[in-house]
């Protein structure tokens, strides 16, 4: 960029910094008056589309001594300014950025107290010729601490605002924050669905375009009845199989993330398949296409029950699918979440006696 004196009136957008080191040229020579010991001297000028205004603030800067005076001709929003976005980019220590009056570096006083802190950090100084304001003096500090309190008080007035502007929606009973994720004819409609047997919490969820996990927040007491340990009946959504409802409860613990373990309250209600071929409810097992474990194959009947046991949500899916005897034979053997077996085991102390012996 050429900095003698016989440069352009004006740049348009961008701004290289003045202080830089150039190699001098045959011919060409700095101006004194832009640069003293390394330090420039800039000027800032923007017209609202008035190109007489601008050439008027142009040569009021270059009588003050600014040999670069940098343009914003058409300026809309502060973030549209590129002109000033450079200039304040490339001030250096020691370097003074000139303007015709305090409004050419913002409309809106947070957008002129923004501008100046900028100046201040840079070290660089400030001078407004309309103002007649000059930072590089000896009052030049407190005329930055003038600034820095304004910044202050502003960010603390907007603070105060926001906090009673709070206080009064909660008097009048506004609900603050996000909107909930359900309503409460919705709320009404998933405990409905929670009672009957072929609805899975998976299924309510993806009817309803939520999460598992946000019908757990909005039910905790639907979803984790007898959380506390208490026994918990699970209504008429037991019962099959021509057998009165067996009574199930819901323990303090986690079978997985997100689900806790479901014990049955006698184990005399499990009367579930011995050997064969049993298929699984998608609710249950969803890993493989095929559902059918062989339980007259060891493994794969304690992979079966180990599923079972983790995956249960109702009492019916301990009664069909598991046998007392069964369970208690494979105890020791299965590999169960440690909520699944500490629930168990302290329901029923049997199968603690079984794993001791």
């Amino acid at each position: 960029m050429d900095m003698s004196v016989n440069a352009e009136p004006s740049l348009s957008c961008t701004v290289e910094h003045m202080s830089e080191t150039k190699v001098r040229q045959p011919g060409k020579r700095t101006s004194a008056r832009t640069r003293a010991g390394g330090q420039a001297v800039v000027g800032y000028a923007r017209a609202d589309g008035d190109g007489a205004a601008l050439t008027t603030l142009t040569r009021q800067l270059r009588e003050a001594g600014c040999a670069l005076v940098a343009t914003d001709e058409r300026p809309g929003r502060q973030d549209d300014l590129p002109a000033l976005r450079d200039c304040l980019a490339a001030l250096r220590p020691g370097d003074v950025l000139v303007v015709a009056s305090l409004d050419q570096l913002g409309r809106t006083r947070p957008e002129l107290i923004g501008a100046v802190e900028r100046v201040r950090r840079s070290g660089a100084g400030l001078r407004s010729l309309g103002e007649d304001l000059d930072t590089t003096g000896p009052g030049g500090s407190a005329i930055f601490r003038v600034f820095e309190s304004l910044a202050d008080f502003g960010r603390a007035a907007i603070s105060a605002g926001t906090t009673d502007g709070l206080a009064a929606a909660r008097a009048r009973g506004t609900r603050l924050g996000r909107p909930p994720a359900l309503t409460p004819d919705q709320l009404r409609e998933v405990r409905e669905l929670l009672l009957r047997p072929e609805n899975t919490v998976a299924g309510i969820a993806r009817e309803l375009g939520v999460s598992r996990s946000t019908l757990y927040k909005y039910l905790p007491d639907a979803m984790h009845a007898g959380a506390q340990g208490q026994p918990t009946v699970f209504g008429e959504e037991l019962g099959s199989h021509g057998r009165p409802p067996a009574a199930a409860h819901v323990a303090p613990y986690q079978a997985r993330p997100g689900r806790r373990a479901i014990v049955i309250d006698n184990l005399a209600d499990l009367c579930g398949p011995t050997k064969g071929s049993v298929k699984l409810p998608l609710r249950l097992f969803w890993s493989l296409p095929d559902h059918h474990f062989d339980l007259d194959d060891p493994d794969i009947r304690r992979w079966y029950y180990q599923t079972v046991l983790r995956e249960a949500s109702r009492a019916e899916d301990l009664t069909t699918y598991l046998d007392a005897g069964t369970l208690t034979g494979l105890w020791p053997e299965l590999f169960l979440p440690r909520g699944v077996r500490r629930a168990w085991e302290e329901y029923h102390p049997a199968l603690r006696a079984v794993v001791s012996a």
